[in-house]
């Protein structure tokens, strides 16, 4: 009897927490249906988090985890089927490696860019497993639905549900998202990563016009081009009584952006954009594989690792880069780890390479000297997690500005593919590894990182779980978001002013110009008097 009643408080204890946890659990829809393997690493860890904290997971993804231990975790696969196409093999036909080489491709790509944002808009909606949940009569109920902003149709979901709206994205904002959500738009601004490297301190008046027009142009092509079409899939699946996307956008609850502060551009931002960053890196680095780890063991002198990315193939690079690559391989005293796609590409005997890389284990070796990248966010991020100096060679989208950013920290080299030759790269490799100082200002940026007052994962999740409870966060947005253009940045006054200016400074221009007149006329007049004529002879001649 005595020993039921000591472990009576128990029970009861135990039966609090778990009653308290379903009261508190909640459901969630996530969308993510950018077909980027990097990208999706860092979104199903947020999706885990979240259901390890009792909440119940709805999520569309092409990376499926099909893990049966985990409950309350539903995965509708984006895969291909009769309604749905794979996005992988869209990615996979667009030679990104060429586009440094071919302007016209690079404006070809943009293009395509948006007619996949179309394309995975109408097959994510169209989706037989996700239209059970919102179609017409169903009961289905979410208390938040977070989803990418590649793709704005699938903000209707939220107005489906009736439930918060958060937007995700594993790159910055861009300034038409800024423009739509009442963040400053700075057309110069070295943070606009889609302006590449055309932003900076002290640009010219020429530079700054031209990045004014191109910065309002994409702005006014994105509301009256890619949202107009957005919007009429968006139709196609909710009807047509539904609200504009843009105005749904505007009652986003909170923006989570995948972006370290510490190594991102500073400028003001809106109350609902929280920045979370390196969720993704593994506490401990995975194992390598047998032959690659002895290969890397073995690197007496250190070696160096070379990887484009998942998007970017190596095998793909003209042969002329290639060429230089490994010529300058074969010349170092150093192995070098390049990931490369075709196994009977031929390389100098200190060169290893491999289609596959467990990369945060070979950044976490001891033996390292040097990580050579194409500028990916995750993969900047590991390299300041295991303080790799870096070597930055940028091909598109957020590339450049990562890498700019990191050279001026003083961790990073950056080099123009397109005009590289085996000489620069050569010497770039020796000073990075040579100059002890790279190696120490990444340490420092690793320490300052690291100096926060919070987990950027648990964060995030507290946000989240905040806009729930609230159902929503109307006060972190921004007030004036929903007035006219004109009027939220002032283009009405200032043009009120301007045509007040000029009125005023003409009127002052004809009054002195009728006052000239008048005393030029009465002078002249008064010379040509015969009298006055008279009395100025006369004195001249006494």
């Amino acid at each position: 009897m005595k020993l039921i009643i000591s472990i009576s408080p128990i029970i009861t204890i135990l039966w609090i927490l778990v009653m308290s946890n379903l009261v508190c659990s909640k459901r969630l829809l996530i969308i993510t249906p950018v077909p980027s393997y990097s990208h999706q690493i860092v979104l199903q860890t947020i999706n885990l988090a979240l259901n390890k904290r009792g909440h119940e997971i709805v999520t569309l993804t092409p990376n499926i985890l099909s893990n049966p231990n985990i409950t309350n975790y539903t995965e509708i696969h984006f895969h291909r089927n009769k309604l749905n196409s794979f996005e992988y093999e869209k990615i996979a036909n667009i030679d990104i490696s060429q586009v440094r080489w071919n302007l016209r491709l690079l404006a070809e790509l943009k293009i395509r860019a948006q007619l996949l944002g179309h394309d995975i808009a109408n097959n994510v909606l169209s989706h037989p497993d996700l239209m059970k949940y919102y179609a017409k009569g169903t009961n289905a109920k979410f208390d938040a639905v977070i989803t990418e902003m590649f793709t704005p149709a699938t903000y209707m979901l939220a107005h489906r549900f009736n439930a918060p709206l958060i937007g995700i994205l594993t790159l910055g904002l861009q300034n038409y998202h800024r423009f739509n959500l009442g963040s400053p738009v700075l057309s110069s601004h070295s943070s606009n990563w889609e302006l590449k490297n055309h932003t900076g301190l002290n640009l010219s008046f020429w530079k700054r016009l031209e990045n004014f027009i191109n910065t309002w142009w994409d702005i006014y092509s994105w509301y009256n081009d890619f949202i107009y079409n957005q919007q009429k899939i968006a139709e196609k699946y909710f009807g047509q009584d539904i609200p504009y996307i843009t105005d749904v956008a505007k009652n986003m609850s909170l923006i989570l952006i995948n972006q370290e502060p510490s190594f991102a551009y500073a400028r003001p931002e809106i109350p609902n954009v929280i920045h979370f960053s390196g969720i993704h890196i593994a506490k401990t680095p995975p194992l390598l594989p047998k032959d690659l780890k002895k290969f890397l063991d073995e690197a007496t002198n250190g070696f160096i690792y070379i990887s484009l990315g998942s998007i970017r193939k190596s095998q793909l690079l003209p042969p002329k880069i290639l060429e230089i690559f490994v010529n300058t391989f074969a010349n170092l005293k150093y192995k070098v780890l390049w990931k490369f796609e075709n196994d009977n590409f031929d390389v100098p005997s200190n060169v290893f390479t491999s289609k596959w890389v467990p990369q945060q284990g070979v950044l976490a070796h001891p033996n390292i000297k040097l990580f050579i990248y194409q500028g990916g966010l995750q993969s900047t991020e590991e390299a300041v997690h295991y303080a790799v100096p870096l070597i930055g060679i940028p091909f598109l989208f957020d590339q450049v500005c990562h890498v700019m950013k990191m050279v001026s920290l003083g961790v990073a080299r950056y080099l123009d593919i397109v005009q590289l030759t085996t000489s620069e790269l050569h010497d770039a490799i020796l000073e990075v590894i040579d100059d002890k100082g790279y190696k120490d200002k990444m340490l420092e940026l690793r320490a300052l990182t690291k100096d926060k007052p919070y987990d950027s994962l648990e964060n995030i999740i507290w946000w989240i779980e905040f806009v729930m409870r609230h159902n929503g966060a109307p006060h972190l947005r921004f007030n004036r978001v929903d007035t006219a253009w004109y009027q939220q940045f002032d283009f009405d006054i200032i043009v009120f002013l301007t045509i007040t200016s000029f009125s005023v400074l003409c009127v002052l221009l004809i009054i002195i110009g009728w006052v000239s007149k008048k005393v030029y006329t009465y002078y002249d007049i008064g010379n040509r008097c015969p009298l006055r004529k008279w009395i100025r002879n006369k004195m001249k001649t006494a």
